[in-house]
């Protein structure tokens, strides 16, 4: 364990990163789950590493130093141990298999490697995969006392026997991990292990066959969005610029946690018909390049005449006042998104909502928005004696103008929420009745 050299890293100073320390976790489980967030981040910030885990002063600049202590003093463990475990940095070789059965650990093994040369699995998409197998296997064994697992697969007179303890461990899971999303990832996981031996004639009989059916999943894949009046109440609530480039950040241009602080003043574009921010492609794993700026224009200049008269400011959106980083860290900008939503009063479930719960909501108001635009080529369909309004919209509009009146139907329904002083254009040039004139 690595007590002793964490000591002489830095400390994380940005000025409210402990706020978020309060909604951690000691839960193992919990902290795993964390832990594995903390490696995609870290592989996507860092592809060109040789390292299979962070360094802890990467840990510290993030806003994720609290997790040194929560291992040290909940779970006796370093950070380096920690993450030996979830991502066995030391090779595959060296890598804590929780059975023993050579067979079915070197089949695991070829399976992973398999998926990596065929289905392009990233280095993360095995680990994760890897330990979640490894989780099932461990927990099949205790309750079948037998880790064979190839050798079981390959006798269908103990099929029944063997279903009920993968069943057992379902069950267990369900109520060991935190959500049933994790549960069914576990299982869904060893399950495509055993189809893929079967597929090559390895085994028998499929073992686990149907198992994600005997349960009823508590879906919890996507966050729970905002309603729009939530994001109404987080508007007025707000009092300063900052605040609420948070709302306009998260819940109108659709950002992620790390990216609305992150956002240098380069990557507007403020010279154009339609003000936008430009990404490059491989800074975001996926969604737009570009995200137009059709709300929150007022706030941000305000925001960023601010930060033009701060001494040395370094031209990001949320500097950070750690000298060691550049912008805040994702978790301080959780937590400030938080501590609007405890001021204005949005919870779900009781908890201060999240900006992931910001950006669901701009997800379902562009999905509202690609309905309105379907239902208007709808009845362009109709005139036309067309009876799919998809085939007039993809086929009869063009890639840009379909753009436009999406954006154009994504503006009206944000109009409906957020009070006037939010919205940013000239009206003369986005009035759906006068704009639409393809539907006309």
């Amino acid at each position: 364990m690595l007590h002793g050299d964490m000591a002489n890293e830095p400390e994380d100073i940005d000025s409210d990163e402990s706020e978020g320390y309060r909604d951690w976790s000691h839960n193992l489980t919990t902290v795993q789950e964390i832990g594995e967030e903390i490696l995609e981040e870290w592989s996507d910030q860092n592809p060109q590493t040789p390292r299979d885990y962070p360094t802890v002063r990467w840990l510290t600049e993030n806003g994720y130093s609290h997790l040194r202590w929560i291992l040290s003093e909940k779970h006796d463990m370093g950070t380096r141990e920690f993450f030996i475990l979830l991502t066995s940095a030391g090779g595959s070789d060296a890598y804590e298999w929780k059975i023993n059965d050579v067979a079915t650990i070197e089949r695991a093994k070829a399976y992973l490697d398999d998926r990596v040369e065929c289905r392009n699995w990233a280095p993360s998409t095995k680990r994760t995969n890897r330990s979640r197998v490894n989780q099932v296997f461990g927990r099949f064994a205790e309750k079948f006392g037998d880790d064979a697992i190839i050798a079981l697969a390959n006798d269908p007179s103990v099929q029944p026997e063997v279903y009920a303890a993968f069943k057992e461990v379902g069950k267990a899971l369900r109520v060991d991990l935190i959500s049933d999303d994790s549960a069914h990832k576990h299982l869904r996981a060893t399950h495509r292990f055993f189809e893929w031996l079967g597929r090559s004639g390895r085994i028998a009989y499929d073992p686990m066959d149907g198992i994600e059916a005997e349960f009823r999943w508590d879906w919890s894949t996507d966050p729970t969005p905002l309603t729009g009046e939530q994001v109404k109440q987080l508007w007025i609530a707000a009092e300063t610029n900052e605040e609420r480039m948070l709302v306009i950040g998260y819940c109108v241009w659709g950002v992620r946690t790390k990216e609305l602080p992150a956002i240098h003043v380069d990557k507007f574009r403020f010279n154009r018909h339609d003000p936008t921010i430009e990404f490059e492609e491989r800074e975001r794993k996926n969604g737009q390049g570009e995200v137009t700026l059709m709300f929150g224009l007022d706030a941000l200049a305000g925001l960023l005449d601010k930060r033009a008269q701060q001494p040395n400011w370094n031209g990001h959106l949320y500097p950070s006042k750690n000298e060691s980083r550049e912008f805040l860290s994702a978790r301080t900008a959780r937590g400030r998104f938080k501590s609007l939503c405890r001021k204005a009063a949005v919870t779900l479930d009781g908890e201060a909502a999240t900006p992931k719960h910001g950006r669901s909501f701009y997800y379902n108001i562009l999905a509202d928005a690609e309905t309105d635009l379907l239902e208007a080529a709808g009845k362009l369909a109709e005139e036309q004696g067309a009876s799919d309004p998809g085939s007039v919209r993809d086929h009869y509009l063009t890639p840009e103008r379909r753009r436009r009146y999406r954006r154009i139907f994504f503006r009206n329904r944000i109009r409906q929420i957020l009070p006037d002083d939010a919205y940013t254009g000239d009206s003369t040039r986005t009035n759906a009745d006068s704009s639409l004139d393809d539907f006309n």
